[in-house]
């Protein structure tokens, strides 16, 4: 939950990925002086390379930058901008910047941990804003911004130099796309519109403009958190430049189309894989077993429908669990979801089914290594669920309802709606659910309650029900422009052939019908090229021929299904308003090179469609027939024409263009001409007195090219003692390295040495052979010394007894014959202090020489005692 207790108040966090300096330095040099809130900016960077990002955004801000450091929490303070180091995460805590440990191989810094953080602190008051990247990083925390009631604005994809970063955000979770020199004023206006006080004098015209935008969309916002709404409200107000509510709601009525941009602010639609996971359990144990028992035994039919769908992840939660319980037999099931949402850009973000990697983290167990393939900006739902998915474009208050539903699953949409409609919509899904008794799927947000007579409650937290089934009428919401329900049951009792055989004459005249329609379809229409399909009222599909499976791409085919949503690709809308307009003037309607949606048939294709009322004996017209012919190469050839005369215009423009700029540059040339010819007689003059200063040039030259010969001897004698030089310098060089390997060396055997002596069970000393002082002694003598240091001191201060005058003699002796020598047993003790019981040794003497070998300079002394 966002906190409710600081006391900061709007935050605006910036991310980007590698490439996005151009746009940072675009946003920043749009800022004002009197920016209302801090702004925190992010972007991946080569951690191993110190980023120069903050430097390079101060020359273009004329707000102060700081950028985050090591030390300790940096608190956030309005109109700063603060910069993200390269190598570490951050997240946003209690109005502070936060640098946090290694979070594994995710960029640096994390975009999404930067979002989700300041989502949860900020809550409303917080903007979010991606520019231009590649990747999918922000896309999780954009969904946390969104669903704890933040704006999301994003750089235009089409203008940004890498658009992944802004393409990966589903469309549901955007509220603003913007040029980037137009995301500075946004962001101004956002802040300083976005607070309206709740004062009495606002109530009246609140309430008035609810109850507006209420007549309007059938949503009563009425019921919501003031608070809530009037920000949302000054958001819009601000962006549209309106001082005050009353100037607002003028404007609204001016313009229709912002009043879908207000309620897309007020509504926050949020979905995501297996969202309440604890609900999607119920589904999966209780619910999808009795569906499979069921399809069983009615040929391997499920049908599925998600109304409200948004990006899609609900629907393909529905198609994950029913593969994961059919297993390898999926693919042999004749199993459809359908997945309706009145969002088009929301529907063609699901249709790709290409998710980024963190959207995908509460998918259980391994559920993206079955059912996603990996691709360059995330993972993408396998070709086997996307073919069982069917998505559609549909307002749920005015649309018609999919036959033989065995589960609805429709999540927090009825709470938008006035209870009158709630009721239509549940009317319309038992409608879709009781051949079947499937079940209805609400989820714990909603509020509306199904009847009893209809619905019996499966799971009360969920809001899971049963539908009871019972003959039920085709629900009909007045203003819905549909007919009612008696005309419908009317073309279904002509059309439809019963499902039970006919018992009399007068029973199987609608099958006599139907069936003529159908032998048309098998002899005349099937040799035709021209596509014919035959519709009802409510666009179902009474017969179709080859040509129309062919050319719209119509595949396993039930002459039930709608055909606005069986033929993909095709313009919903421009369709459905042409057949709307046949069946309600009577008239025939042409759509003339229609094109049909070359992402999903392959290639771009063309048609000329038109929609004629067919008229049946003794009934009214209601069935139409619509022909299609496939004039793509016409198209093709028509604008490959139009291309041609374009260019033709535009070279017949350039080429007379070119014969009067030739025409001026003839005239500039004459006159340029007759310039050169006096320019020449002067030139002529000039080359005269040339003449007389070349010939002092010769002479001159040759008293520099003597002198050249000269330095170039010089050169020559230069360089061979260069080249002497070079080879002392070769032959130093390896001497030095030379050096400095004995230098290595004997260090090395310094080490050994003092290490062996060091280590020696015995008493050792090094003496210096001149002085006698003491150099060195292992820790034998240190200990019998009582570990005092003796190092610099004479060895007549430290050692005492009656044969130390003998040791002397010895230990000078060596000195001058180079000679070892060991003495027999005498008594000179290290004078260790009182107490100290005097020993006989063995002193072994050995004499070391200097480096020459000509000089003793020190005497190593092994000692050994014989009595104690």
């Amino acid at each position: 939950m966002p906190n409710q207790t600081t006391d900061f108040e709007d935050l605006v966090v910036v991310g980007s990925s590698a490439g996005g300096v151009g746009a940072l330095s675009t946003l920043v040099s749009t800022l004002t002086r009197d920016f209302p809130a801090p702004i925190v900016l992010a972007q991946h960077l080569d951690p191993q390379r110190p980023s120069q990002l903050g430097s390079i955004l101060g020359r273009r801000s004329t707000l102060p930058i700081v950028v985050v450091s090591e030390h300790g929490p940096t608190l956030l303070e309005k109109g700063k901008i603060y910069v993200v180091p390269a190598n570490r995460h951050v997240k946003i805590i209690d109005g502070h910047v936060n640098l946090e440990a290694d979070h594994g191989d995710r960029p640096k810094p994390s975009v999404d941990m930067l979002l989700s953080s300041a989502a949860e602190a900020y809550g409303e008051h917080l903007i979010a804003v991606i520019l231009t990247g590649a990747g999918s990083d922000g896309a999780a925390g954009a969904v946390d911004v969104k669903s704890a009631g933040g704006v999301v604005v994003i750089q235009n994809p089409q203008t940004a130099p890498y658009p992944s970063m802004p393409l990966s955000l589903p469309p549901t979770v955007v509220d603003h796309v913007v040029e980037m020199e137009k995301i500075g004023p946004l962001l101004y206006d956002l802040l300083s519109g976005g607070n309206i006080s709740t004062t009495d004098k606002a109530e009246d015209p609140l309430r008035d403009l609810l109850t507006q935008v209420g007549a309007q969309t059938n949503i009563d916002f009425r019921k919501y958190k003031s608070s809530t709404i009037l920000r949302r409200i000054g958001r819009r107000m601000a962006v549209t430049h309106n001082a005050g509510i009353r100037d607002y709601a003028d404007y609204l009525r001016a313009h229709p189309d912002e009043v879908g941009e207000l309620v897309k602010a007020f509504l926050i639609k949020v979905t995501g894989f297996f969202r309440d996971p604890e609900a999607f359990e119920i589904i999966r144990d209780m619910i999808v077993p009795r569906l499979i028992e069921r399809a069983r035994e009615n040929g391997r039919v499920l049908r599925v429908w998600s109304a409200g769908c948004a990006t899609g992840e609900e629907a393909y939660s529905i198609a994950l669990l029913l593969a994961d319980q059919l297993g390898a037999d999926f693919s042999e099931w004749n199993a459809k979801i359908f997945a309706t949402d009145v969002a088009s850009d929301a529907i063609a973000f699901a249709r790709r089914g290409l998710y980024p990697e963190n959207v995908l983290k509460d998918l259980p167990g391994d559920y993206r290594n079955r059912f996603f393939e990996r691709m360059d900006q995330g993972f993408r739902v396998s070709k086997t669920l996307r073919q069982a998915v069917i998505f559609g474009q549909q307002d749920i208050s005015r649309g018609v309802p999919f036959p033989r539903i065995d589960l609805v699953v429709c999540r927090n949409v009825l709470i938008y709606l006035k209870p009158e409609l709630q009721q239509t919509v549940l009317d319309l899904f038992a409608y879709s659910l009781h051949q079947s008794q499937g079940f209805l799927f609400l989820g714990k947000a909603e509020t509306a309650r199904p009847t009893k007579a209809t619905f019996e409650l499966v799971d009360k937290r969920w809001k899971i029900y049963r539908c009871l089934g019972g003959p039920l009428g085709f629900p009909v919401h007045e203003g819905s422009g549909r007919m009612p329900y008696n005309g419908m049951r009317e073309i279904r009792r002509r059309i439809v052939a019963p499902t039970s055989p006919p018992h009399s004459h007068d029973a199987s005249e609608p099958e006599i019908e139907l069936g003529q329609l159908r032998r048309i379809n098998e002899t005349m229409l099937r040799h035709t090229n021209v596509a014919v399909v035959i519709i009802d009222h409510s666009y179902r599909i009474v017969t179709i021929n080859a040509a129309a499976r062919r050319l719209l791409g119509v595949r396993d085919l039930g002459y039930d299904q709608d055909f606005l949503h069986t033929v993909r690709g095709m313009p919903y809308q421009e369709v459905r308003r042409a057949i709307d307009t046949a069946f309600r003037e009577h008239s025939t309607m042409a759509l003339p090179e229609l094109e049909l949606d070359r992402t999903l048939v392959g290639t771009a294709r063309h048609v000329n469609m038109t929609i004629m009322l067919m008229q049946v004996d003794r009934a009214p017209a209601d069935l139409a027939v619509i022909t299609a012919v496939d004039i793509t190469e016409q198209v093709e050839v028509k604008r490959k024409l139009e291309t041609l005369q374009r260019e033709q215009t535009e070279v017949m423009t350039e080429l007379s263009s070119a014969t009067k700029r030739f025409s001026d540059m003839n005239k500039e040339l004459q006159d340029a001409n007759e310039e050169l010819q006096a320019a020449n007689e002067e030139l002529m003059l000039t080359q005269e007195e040339l003449q007389a200063t070349n010939e002092e040039f010769e002479a001159t030259n040759e008293e520099l090219q003597a002198t050249n010969e000269e330095l170039e001897t010089n050169n020559e004698e230069l360089q061979a003692t260069n080249e002497e030089l070079q080879t002392t310098n070769d032959e130093l060089t390896a001497r030095t390295l030379e050096l400095q390997e004995f230098t290595r060396q004997h260090k090395l055997d310094q080490f050994q040495i003092s290490l062996l002596l060091e280590r020696f069970p015995h008493y050792v000393m090094v003496l210096n052979a001149t002085d006698l002082t003491i150099q060195a002694v292992n820790s034998g003598y240190r200990e019998l010394m009582g570990s005092r240091d003796v190092t610099g001191s004479r060895l007549t201060d430290v050692f005492k007894g009656n044969d130390l005058e003998q040791l002397i003699r010895s230990l000078k002796h060596a000195t001058i014959d180079g000679q070892s020598i060991q003495t027999p047993p005498i008594l000179a003790t290290p004078a260790a202090g009182d107490g100290v019981v005097e020993s006989r040794f063995i002193h072994t003497i050995v004499p070391i020489p200097d480096l020459t070998g000509a000089v003793i300079n020190r005497l190593f002394i092994y000692s050994e005692r014989v009595d104690s």
